[in-house]
């Protein structure tokens, strides 16, 4: 389970940094939801999340200079409500998967869109701070959420799908494993006998 969670990170991150046609779209997300529903214990999966972000951030503001910004913490708290969502849903198969998916994508939007309304950007306020400037915030935010819902959606069942393919692979091979090692060891128990 660790090293399937630290590649879907490793994926995070280049995903983030790769120049792609739909902007902002990311695993982020989907690896929120899924180490809040398989990665115990819980403190583990609140690192794993929280320490891939760290690092998409490092690396994106080294390669352009606009990783961190004031209203991130919104950001990094958004992904622990989607972890704790993933945790609470527990999605089994590909429809609460992709039902989790659409939780995340909302989740993370209205927190983060309401992090860019309420802080202000170097010292100044980028919206008015009433109900009709987050109104606004949300609207001016909705190109940005294309990518990030889309993740969030299309991604979610997939890495859920991937993790059973590969966590079912690894319990047939430790079956066979066993099995045919209680063989070899009945076959080295009856040459020690004669």
């Amino acid at each position: 389970m660790a090293i399937f969670v630290f590649v879907a990170a490793v994926l995070c991150v280049l995903l983030r940094l790769l120049p792609l046609p739909l902007e902002n779209l990311s695993l982020l997300g989907a690896l929120a939801v899924f180490c809040g529903a398989r990665v115990r214990p819980l403190w583990l999966a609140v690192v794993a999340v929280l320490m891939t972000r760290l690092v998409s951030d490092a690396a994106l503001h080294y390669r352009t200079g606009y990783g961190f910004y004031g209203s991130m913490a919104f950001d990094y708290g958004a992904y622990l409500v989607v972890l704790l969502a993933g945790f609470w849903l527990r999605p089994q198969t590909v429809l609460r998967a992709l039902s989790a998916g659409v939780v995340s994508g909302v989740l993370f939007f209205l927190i983060s869109n309401t992090g860019a309304w309420c802080l202000p950007l170097n010292g100044q306020y980028l919206y008015p701070q009433t109900l009709s400037g987050y109104w606004q915030c949300l609207v001016n935010g909705l190109p940005f959420a294309r990518g990030t819902l889309a993740g969030d959606i299309l991604l979610t069942p997939v890495l859920f799908h991937v993790a059973n393919l590969v966590l079912a692979g690894q319990d047939r091979k430790s079956t066979r494993l066993n099995s045919s090692h209680t063989v070899i060891s009945y076959a080295v128990f009856c040459l020690k006998k004669k």
